[in-house]
């Protein structure tokens, strides 16, 4: 039916219905997220996403990105490996890069945090070998006997992963399930059951604020880890995720090249890490942001899914 032989009370509704059919949203192409609840980083109410330094961030990346329409989930690392091995197309985040994860995905360098720490009761630190108010980690097994643990959900930096390799066998360290995050971990020190574990700066700030643990927690630097940890996205090793990786590689560079866009994301880090931290380490994250906005990532030619199998 044409529109001139309509009614002419039922032309305004039959116009709206058609623009509604045309619409950008009606078009966009739907983008599946999983993310990772981690307190500070992507904070969950009654079960969704909601705020947190790289969920904000990962939000204002997609109004870059109006053809696509997001979908969130929350994800552990064994889920997201899982679906991805299977095939499923989507991406996830907040990760560091691995070269198992390499295997079937496509990663794409977005954020970056500062260093990790060691997280150890405030009552406790003058027990703690420390050298220029930094934890040298070899002290702690040669001179102490302080007992650590860490996520069995969590990707750790490599420092913290050799650590742990010499510890784990001597009955120092040990994985432990529970909270996908890790804040069960900082309870546990708070509350005496160990002594330390590894956080980073933002999550202990959370935390320790929404918990409100009995005993304060301090963040020690460790003197062997002074280098941002570049976090990112991976999408499925397939076409689809190539094609996505490049898509949002290039929006991400162009949203660190729009100045305004650029401070609007550094006042994230502003939020949401303590005072002390932004402070010592602005120049070193403004300093990453310039060089990130004119790289250009690549990945293998052939698909990662299939090289990973063979």
């Amino acid at each position: 039916m044409l529109a001139s032989s309509m009614p002419s009370c039922c032309r305004p509704l039959w116009i709206g219905f058609v623009c509604l059919l045309i619409s950008p949203l009606s078009q966009a192409e739907q983008l599946k997220w999983t993310v990772w609840p981690i307190p500070g980083i992507v904070n969950v109410v009654e079960g969704e996403p909601t705020d947190g330094i790289t969920m904000l961030a990962l939000r204002q990346l997609m109004q870059r990105m109006p053809e696509l329409e997001p979908d969130y989930r929350l994800a552990n690392r064994l889920r997201q490996q899982r679906d991805m091995e299977r095939g499923l197309e989507f991406c996830s985040t907040p990760l560091f890069q691995r070269p198992d994860t390499d295997r079937y995905a496509y990663f794409v360098p977005f954020l970056v945090s500062t260093p990790i720490q060691a997280v150890v009761r405030y009552d406790q630190i003058e027990q703690f070998p420390l050298r220029g108010g930094r934890l040298v980690l070899s002290d702690l097994l040669d001179t102490t006997d302080f007992n650590a643990a860490v996520s069995a959900f969590r990707t750790y930096p490599p420092l913290i992963q050799a650590w742990l390799g010499a510890a784990e066998p001597l009955g120092r360290a040990e994985r432990i399930s529970g909270s996908l995050s890790g804040e069960n971990l900082l309870l546990m020190v708070s509350h005496g059951r160990i002594d330390l574990t590894f956080e980073f700066a933002t999550i202990t700030r959370a935390v320790s604020q929404q918990l409100q643990t009995p005993i304060p927690l301090v963040s020690l630097p460790l003197a062997e880890e002074m280098e941002l940890v570049v976090s990112g996205i991976y999408c499925s090793g397939s076409d689809w995720g190539r094609s996505m990786a490049e898509r949002l590689d290039q929006a991400i560079r162009e949203l660190l090249q729009e100045p305004l866009a650029l401070e609007q994301l550094l006042s994230l880090y502003a939020e949401y890490l303590p005072a002390e931290t932004w402070a010592a380490f602005e120049p070193q994250i403004r300093a990453y942001f310039d060089q990130r906005a004119e790289q250009v990532h690549s990945w293998p030619s052939r698909d990662v899914a299939d090289s990973g199998s063979r």
